[in-house]
């Protein structure tokens, strides 16, 4: 009967310490997700370096391949920001698409680590293929 007593509140402290650990440990791994705007207004909360995900759409003309960094832009309809990465991007990476990228400030402009794109999950038939007659 006196080892109930003893268990079950070494019971509850173990169950809260395991909380705060586990709770602890998320907060330390959270990354925000922000759009272009978002991204601009909350300049000062992010320091450089500090991790976030930017949403947008890469703007039609703005994709530069030529150096040994991509660089790109991405817009929400009126603000933009510069994206620079060293990573090869996805296959379906191209202007006028939805890009997720994760990173963080250099200076002025979004350094990404990780570029994630939008894709449709519409199948096409490449042009001239014709579905064979059962």
């Amino acid at each position: 009967m006196s080892n109930r007593w003893f268990v079950i509140p070494a019971i509850g402290v173990m169950t809260v310490i395991v909380a705060f650990i586990l709770f602890s440990g998320l907060a330390d791994n959270t990354v925000y997700y922000l759009f272009v705007d978002e991204a601009l207004e909350r300049r000062t909360e992010f320091a450089d370096g500090e991790r976030f995900r930017l949403a947008g759409i890469v703007v039609p003309g703005s994709i530069d391949d030529s150096g040994s960094e991509l660089v790109f832009t991405v817009t929400n309809g009126e603000d933009q920001i510069t994206v620079v990465t060293s990573t090869t991007p996805p296959q379906l990476f191209q202007e006028d698409i939805s890009v997720l990228s994760e990173g963080y400030w250099e200076g002025g402009r979004f350094r990404a680590e990780q570029l994630i794109v939008q894709h449709s999950e519409e199948y096409r038939a490449p042009e001239g293929y014709e579905e064979a007659e059962a």
